[in-house]
């Protein structure tokens, strides 16, 4: 059975490619090629957006802030966000959905206490910003009426609504930007194909955008930690109606080795701001200044799908499972070499193939042609459902 996810997932990160991801971060492929944009300014949404996005007047009931939205009858999705100006920790005490039920209270079947971000059981990082989903899994639905909500103190909250239908042809629209002067738009070609082919296999379309090239070197190197100026600075520029995938020269500090991170589980959606997009190294996934076209395809999908709303379908340990009843597990006691973390070779068949599992196949394996490019129906379905998805 399902873990609660009540631990730290505080990383979404993936560990340089001849180690391990710690947190949450790896691969995928992309079938259609963006390449030739020298543009350093920030992306045009210019396509019609599946979603609208407002914000919500709270009240001031004793130490808490409470508000309401409504869900119209065709409604497909939503995510509610909640910011916080000094990036203190932010999030939502309840959330009550128009039968009643508080979907952040531990004692609901089901809940998502311990698995939002923006719910109080949760780990995840909520300096500034958090969320809820809803549906992060099958178990939930954007259900017609009036929803309510508690908060902390806080600077905002804005509701992302997705209304309509959900077509048999899903499409997502990616942006994607590279920074540092070593490798150039085209460099990212075979990896965005990757990438494509990936999601495509999984009944999912990427319209990926041409690459936007950001020349600024203050951008080459940065933090994987999204409150930091720079970084924030970064993903700022994202397109608010498109995952913006930033392929970073390289990380700086002890981010260095890192493959990539997500800005949440899920980050913002439809918002320009600073979680609003997924940091990928290209030096990690470098032989010099030749890129690894399959592993670096792979990690954009897999932090992607965290930026969607998608956890590790096992995390390192082997004790701990994401929320979706349908995804492979593969416990501790496959841990043949008694390391105490779970390597894709020991989760062979048990979940070592699926984009999100928590580390890539050793590069021994993936010379032997390992690849981790599946998706559970569950899975597709959270990315269907996208409040971004159309």
């Amino acid at each position: 059975m399902k873990i609660k996810l009540n631990f730290c997932r505080t990383a979404f990160i993936l560990l340089t490619a001849t180690l391990l991801l710690v947190g949450g971060c790896s691969k995928k492929k992309s079938s259609s090629a963006t390449t030739n944009s020298s543009a350093t300014t920030r992306c045009s949404d210019n396509s019609t957006s599946p979603f609208s996005v407002s914000e919500i007047t709270q009240s001031i009931e004793g130490e808490s802030y409470t508000g309401s939205f409504a869900v119209p009858s065709d409604g497909v999705s939503f995510l509610l966000s909640i910011f916080k100006d000094s990036n203190a920790n932010v999030g939502f005490s309840s959330l009550t959905d128009p039968d009643g039920t508080d979907i952040l209270d531990n004692t609901s079947t089901p809940n998502l206490y311990y698995d939002a971000s923006g719910g109080l059981g949760s780990a995840l990082i909520k300096n500034g910003y958090a969320n809820v989903l809803v549906p992060q899994s099958p178990s939930f639905s954007a259900k017609a009426g009036t929803w309510t909500f508690k908060a902390e103190n806080n600077d905002g909250v804005k509701l992302t609504l997705r209304s309509g239908t959900v077509p048999a042809s899903t499409t997502i629209v990616v942006q994607p930007y590279i920074t540092g002067t070593t490798w150039t738009t085209g460099d990212l070609s075979n990896a965005l194909s990757v990438m494509s082919s990936i999601y495509s296999a999984n009944g999912i379309t990427l319209s990926i955008k041409s690459t936007i090239s950001i020349s600024d070197s203050r951008f080459a190197a940065v933090s994987g930690t999204f409150t930091d100026t720079t970084t924030s600075a970064l993903v700022s520029q994202g397109c608010a109606a498109a995952v913006n995938l930033f392929f970073i020269e390289d990380y700086v500090g002890s981010w260095s080795g890192i493959l990539g991170n997500a800005a949440g589980m899920p980050g913002s959606i439809g918002i320009a701001n600073a979680w609003n997009g997924v940091l990928i190294s290209l030096t990690a996934h470098a032989s010099g200044t030749s890129l690894d076209a399959q592993l670096l395809g792979e990690t954009a999908a897999h932090e992607m799908g965290h930026q969607l709303g998608l956890f590790h379908t096992t995390e390192e340990k082997g004790d701990v499972f994401d929320i979706l009843t349908d995804t492979p597990e593969c416990s501790n006691s496959r841990d043949n070499n008694g390391d105490g973390k779970m390597s894709a070779e020991e989760c062979e068949d048990y979940g070592g193939e699926n984009i999100m599992f928590w580390t890539p196949w050793s590069s021994s394996s993936r010379s032997a042609g390992k690849k981790q490019e599946t998706l559970s129906s569950y899975q597709q379905q959270v990315l269907k459902h996208s409040p971004i998805a159309k």
